[in-house]
């Protein structure tokens, strides 16, 4: 968790203003709905709007842009690319930062922009203001509260009204505090500051002037976490995890605390979002087919007796003499079954009709069958396919990889289907994952994509190609170099293909291989959907 009260954002603040004031703005990236960067020069000012982790800092490393659009980026796009940040600033000691940023508009008038950011948990949100009049918002709501309205040109406004206390007016006669009334009266004051400071004016007033950036890790509810905040705090040392052999970690600057701490308790914010939302969509997918197969299964049960009729119209057609016109009924000899019959008859319709209806009700039935069992099979394969992209989301944590699967699913960054099939920025490659064994490279596709460039781009024909059977799992490509495959080198690439697939430990299952020119791609297929010949098979107990 992160802890940084009004007090901590100011030490944060006056580290910011060092690296960036009076930088122009060069670059606006938005990386999904709760997450963007402005780029001064090569400074990154990432913010992130995300409960508990809201905060703003300068990012030492640049993450991969993407396409993600909306309107919040396009305003900021519209307003602020190219301005000048003149300052950055606080509410007091509050948690709300003020940034403001000057350019020169056609007429060579300078126009005033102040990007406001608001630190409040889930509350918290980002507005881009102009003379106060809100140009836009990260998050937009109709509801007023209070007196406060969030929607485009209304008044910005404060999310409180009660004015407090600033802890720069406090002096040694004000003190001791109670812990609670310290909280409600003095500005920017947070629990840990408060059961720390409210007692002693002296470690106030050190607190206050001073810091040193901390990361602690605690257990809290029985559960190891790690914290990170601006000075050290009995709040946090008494839950310390004794058993650290390293202890608690020093910085000396907020902002290298926080690339510090994002970097070990967050693989990515955007890798996780991106990864959450298509593995719902990909779940809501597979619930849809799995539902149609269902359905199937039922009107093949339906309809699975449509032979009956071809055998009661042959039946009639043997006995038309006995047929008249208006007739409800007739008894005639089964030679199917060796036994008498009634078979119903229509009296409105003539013997002939009669005949025709049951033909027409076996051609249809047969045609309802034989469509039947064709849409089966692909939903078979449409429910196998998406089962081996959740395999794929679940076991990848690279942005890029995530990219390409949101690419081959056609959406976009919040999980939706793309309607724009305009793509503002190139697409990155990444290199395929490789490992060298015995000196033999073998390569492991980790998504569809990767897996046709194995399959059907990389290394010569004769190299060997696997694949775990009836399993959704990665290609795997072993590149002989012309030379002998020794057996431990094609045993090693089947663990990897089981390693890579969604078999589980203890499994025992069967990897096909053959030559790279054996595998063949099936027409107006998914990607990645081969069929291969000449192959022969290994039994993996997968470790």
């Amino acid at each position: 968790m992160l802890y940084l009260d009004g007090i901590g954002i100011s030490f944060l603040i006056k580290e910011i203003k060092e690296k960036i004031l009076r930088y122009k703005l060069t670059k606006i990236f938005q990386y999904d709905r709760v997450s963007f960067s402005l780029f001064f020069g090569k400074n990154n000012l990432i913010f992130q709007v995300k409960d508990n982790s809201t905060i703003f800092y300068l990012k030492d490393e640049k993450d991969p842009n993407t396409n993600f659009q909306s309107k919040f980026l396009l305003s900021l796009k519209k307003y602020l690319q190219n301005s000048i940040l003149i300052n950055i600033r606080q509410e007091g000691f509050d948690r709300i930062v003020y940034f403001d940023f000057e350019k020169l508009n056609q007429f060579g008038d300078v126009e005033k922009y102040t990007l406001i950011i608001e630190i409040m948990g889930k509350a918290s949100n980002i507005f881009l203001t102009s003379k106060d009049k809100i140009l836009s918002a990260l998050y937009f709501t109709s509801i007023d509260v209070g007196n406060r309205v969030i929607m485009t040109g209304a008044k910005y406004t404060l999310p409180f009204e009660e004015k407090k206390i600033s802890p720069i007016y406090l002096e040694a006669e004000n003190f001791p505090f109670e812990t609670e009334t310290f909280m409600e009266k003095i500005e920017g004051v947070g629990r840990a500051f408060a059961l720390e400071c409210s007692q002693n004016y002296d470690t106030f007033k050190k607190y206050l002037s001073g810091y040193k950036p901390v990361m602690y890790e605690i257990i809290n509810r029985g559960k190891i976490q790690k914290v990170l905040t601006y000075n050290e705090f009995s709040e946090f040392s008494q839950k310390e995890n004794t058993n650290l052999k390293n202890g608690r970690k020093y910085f000396e600057t907020v902002n290298d605390g926080l690339n510090a701490y994002f970097k070990t308790t967050i693989t990515s914010n955007v890798i996780s979002e991106k990864k959450k939302n298509l593995l719902k969509y990909v779940d809501s997918q597979i619930k849809k087919f799995k539902k149609i197969e269902k359905n199937i299964k039922v009107d093949l049960k339906k309809n699975e007796n449509f032979e009956n009729y071809k055998n009661i119209g042959d039946i009639l057609a043997a006995n038309m003499h006995q047929i008249k016109y208006g007739i409800k009924k007739v008894t005639v000899f089964d030679f199917y079954n060796n036994q008498q019959i009634t078979i119903n008859l229509d009296p409105l319709l003539s013997p002939n009709d009669n005949l025709n209806f049951y033909y027409n009700k076996y051609n249809k039935g047969k045609r309802t069958i034989s469509a039947l069992n064709s849409r089966f099979l692909d939903i078979q394969n449409e429910i196998k396919y998406f089962e081996e992209i959740k395999m794929f989301i679940e076991k990848e944590n690279d942005f890029i990889g995530i990219e390409e699967i949101e690419n081959e699913l056609n959406l976009t960054n919040n999980g939706n289907k793309s309607k724009n099939k305009i793509k503002l920025n190139k697409p990155k490659k990444r290199d395929l994952l490789s490992f060298d064994y015995n000196d033999f490279q073998i390569f492991v596709g980790r998504n569809n994509k990767e897996n046709e460039e194995i399959s059907f781009s990389k290394g010569q024909p004769n190299d060997i190609w696997l694949h775990i059977k009836d399993i959704p799992g990665s290609h795997v490509l072993i590149l002989r170099n012309n030379q002998e495959l020794p057996n431990d080198v094609l045993l090693h690439a089947a663990n990897l293909a089981c390693e890579y697939s969604k078999a589980k430990k203890g499994d025992k299952v069967t990897v096909d291989y053959c030559e790279r020119k054996f595998v063949k791609k099936i027409k107006n297929s998914k990607p990645g959907n081969v069929i291969y010949t000449n192959f022969h098979s290994l039994l993996i107990d997968v470790q």
